[in-house]
């Protein structure tokens, strides 16, 4: 089987199968039920070792059709060991066993696996590649009497169940260094908040982790022993697994953690934080046990923050990786040893400056070099604030920007600008937006320029506390994402239009939108590349600059089964290229269903999947409507015969500040005239209009909040699982004046 995608990596199980099937043709009986789609809920063990081949276990619901595990990243081999099982400590889950093979050549960090059954394609989730051997938790009472003896240089994987302590034991040396990084919010399906705690062989409490600036509530620590023997650690959740049986965040998982032990390196942070694109850095690391010392690493030629904020989609504080250097350093015998844990740095296209040694007031501020600037500086003492003056063209706007919780460093910044001179009103910013500490703010430059003040706004500071500050003048950034395509129901990490089965036969939606930082949304060009075989993509054509570009998906009645990792990208009239950037919440948790880890996709995952016995048309009844009146939208449906099942169809797509209610499809309707009011304010053009379909009825949708867990109607049915979407129509909008 070949795909578009080199970035895919797939292994086909080979399934056997009917004449029927392997002919493309499907007999529906009636009230036969449809093959629905995969969850996937968690990979035990969450982590490989690279350049080795080992077993894992993928759990979760749907999987009795699997085909193939795909791999968002090259170099991993994931073929399916035997058919799928029953979920020994929950008989509504199924289970799928494989093999991973993961090359030499892969890079440290989380991968992100897929299952693709003939009837759909799950949720990704993260596995944890790394240089050590694994070792699995043993299932022992966990209690201090009985920890578990652990090896330095191992990768130890468990779990932690609801109000569970787990105890591991370390015999070390007087002055050995042992660094230990935990891996819960980073690779856990459910909500995880782990503490570390290390008891020496007196049973005193040596070190206790809980947050770190580096990786927020992943612990890390590193330490030197003081005596000789048996050190205890243990492991446990910090809200002690509340969040387990709520099935909207928990989904009945227990919580996992990966825990990296060894003799390596364990900074907690570098200086400079950044450079200009493609240059070589010479950068200072501090904080481990064996002292300070130095790495180069090449920057990388993207700039860094270059998409926007995507992450105000969901509201969070996102876990969301800059550029990462990995702290390389050599041990006593001269080895070169690799720590587990990045460092995080930042590159862009600015002029890149040291602060000097003396400017901790207005008299004696730094006076930077006109125009664009970023300026590598620290809040080295508890209270310091750092004053520079700002030049530019004047009367020109700039935005000044500090780049440091982005970045990992402790510091939570607080920008003061004066303008007008100390003498006028000032501009201050302290966060820059919710969850996010950096500061931001613009000012119009004068012709004797501008002062700014930096400090931390708790008053605190050390040599961890390094910034970037950064003055430009503002530029827009758009970037393209996906929309989730319906409302008012499941969990946002299974969302509709996260992941896109097409049926054979039949069509889907891939909805992007557009955000946009500091402009207007442009024009776009949309198109889409890397499509499975058989698979063809309808772009919608949008004469206007819009916020949502559809893109409907359809594939051949005989189209292969198949997934690929299609590159969505849009072009704006001035020719520059708009990239993709979808990110996706892989914890959820409280409140509102926050999302904790966010992973950012380049590609969005598609496949074609087995027939579906519904389809959906849409026509406006008009080809033109006058802004503030009425039209009607047409909605024909197409049933299997013997199908005769109720439908729920939603509208993602339509005209600028419309909007439009979900529409029920009775089982014994075919056809259903849709009132639907342009609004007043809704801009002239022609805009397109798209519908999708969903196999069930008002009630299920709004009633059973989790459609995908919920069997308890009578027939034992789920509902919601399948969609599918009408071509695209357009609907000319004309002015009211």
């Amino acid at each position: 089987m070949q795909l578009a995608s080199h970035h895919l990596i797939l292994v086909s199980k080979h399934l056997i199968a009917n004449a029927a099937v392997m002919c493309g043709v499907f007999l529906w009986l009636p009230n036969a039920a449809i093959a629905d789609a995969p969850i996937l809920l968690a990979i035990e063990p969450p982590c490989a070792q690279i350049g080795t081949t080992q077993e894992i276990v993928l759990r979760g619901f749907r999987f009795d059709d699997a085909e193939e595990i795909i791999c968002h990243e090259p170099g991993v081999a994931i073929p399916i060991s035997g058919s799928a099982e029953e979920w020994p400590a929950d008989r509504e889950k199924r289970q799928l066993r494989a093999t991973i093979d993961v090359s030499p050549d892969v890079p440290p960090g989380n991968i992100h696996l897929r299952v693709r059954t003939r009837s759909g394609l799950s949720n990704p989730r993260s596995l944890h590649v790394n240089r050590l051997p694994i070792l699995a938790e043993v299932n022992t009472p966990h209690n201090r009497d009985q920890a578990q003896p652990i090896p330095l240089e191992s990768t130890l994987w468990g779990h932690l169940a609801q109000n569970e302590t787990d105890w591991y034991s370390l015999k070390l040396t007087k002055g050995e260094r042992v660094s230990l990084e935990l891996l819960g919010q980073r690779i856990s399906p459910t909500y995880i908040d782990a503490t570390i705690r290390i008891y020496s062989p007196d049973d005193k409490l040596l070190r206790e982790a809980d947050t770190s600036p580096l990786y927020y509530h992943d612990p890390a620590t590193s330490f030197v022993a003081t005596q000789d023997g048996v050190h205890l650690i243990s492991i446990h959740d910090t809200r002690n697994g509340v969040d387990q049986n709520d099935s909207r965040y928990g989904m009945g998982s227990d919580c996992l953690y990966v825990l990296h032990v060894g003799d390596f390196p364990q900074p907690t942070s570098l200086f400079p934080l950044g450079g200009v694109c493609g240059e070589n850095v010479d950068f200072e690391l501090t904080g481990d046990p064996l002292g300070i010392f130095r790495q180069r690493a090449q920057l990388s030629r993207q700039t860094t923050f270059r998409l926007g904020t995507i992450g105000a989609l969901h509201g969070v504080w996102p876990f969301r990786m800059p550029e990462t250097i990995y702290p390389t350093r050599g041990d006593q015998a001269g080895k070169r040893v690799v720590g587990t844990g990045p460092l995080f740095f930042m590159a862009s296209q600015h002029k890149s400056i040291l602060e000097v040694a003396d400017h901790q007031t207005a008299a004696t501020a730094q006076h930077l070099p006109f125009g664009e600037i970023a300026v590598e500086g620290r809040i080295s003492k508890v209270g310091e604030t750092d004053w520079y003056r700002v030049q530019g063209v004047p009367d020109r706007e700039y935005v000044i920007e500090v780049y440091a919780r982005r970045l990992r460093s402790p510091l939570d910044s607080k920008l003061v600008a004066f303008p007008a001179g100390l003498n006028g009103l000032p501009v201050e910013n302290d966060d820059r937006g919710s969850y996010d500490l950096d500061s931001k703010l613009k000012i119009r430059m004068r012709p004797e320029g501008c002062l700014v003040a930096l400090s931390d706004s708790r008053e605190f500071g050390d040599d961890t506390f390094g910034y970037r500050l950064v003055i430009g003048e503002p530029r827009p950034q758009t970037v393209l994402t996906t929309a989730p395509l319906e409302t008012l129901t499941l969990l946002p990490l299974f969302k509709t239009g996260q992941q896109i089965p097409v049926p054979r036969g039949g069509r889907m939606l891939l909805l992007l939108r557009t955000i946009v930082e500091e402009g207007e949304s442009p024009r776009l060009n949309t198109k889409l590349t890397g499509l499975p075989t058989g698979m063809r993509a309808e772009v919608a054509v949008v004469s206007n600059p819009a916020t949502y570009y559809p893109v409907v998906l359809s594939a051949d009645p005989e189209a292969p089964l198949a997934a690929a990792l299609a590159t969505p990208s849009g072009v704006r009239e001035d020719g520059e290229l708009v990239e993709f950037h979808q990110e996706i919440g892989l914890i959820h948790g409280h409140p509102a269903q926050t999302a904790w880890h966010l992973k950012v996709f380049d590609k969005v995952a598609v496949a074609t999947v087995e027939s579906l016995p519904f389809a959906v048309e849409l026509k406006c009844e008009s080809p033109r409507a006058v802004a503030g009146t009425k039209t009607n939208l047409l909605i024909k449906v197409h049933r299997d015969a013997g199908w005769a099942k109720p439908l729920t169809i939603m509208f993602p797509c339509l005209p600028p500040n419309a909007t439009l209610g979900m529409v029920e499809v009775p089982a014994d309707r075919s056809e259903v005239s849709v009132p639907f009011e342009v609004p007043a304010n809704s801009p002239p053009g022609r805009w397109p209009i798209v519908a999708v379909v969903t196999d069930s009825d008002l009630p299920h949708l709004r009633q059973h909040h989790w459609p995908y867990y919920s069997k308890a109607n009578a027939a034992g049915e789920t509902h919601g699982l399948n969609w599918v979407s009408s071509g695209i129509d357009y609907l000319e909008v004309e002015s009211s004046k």
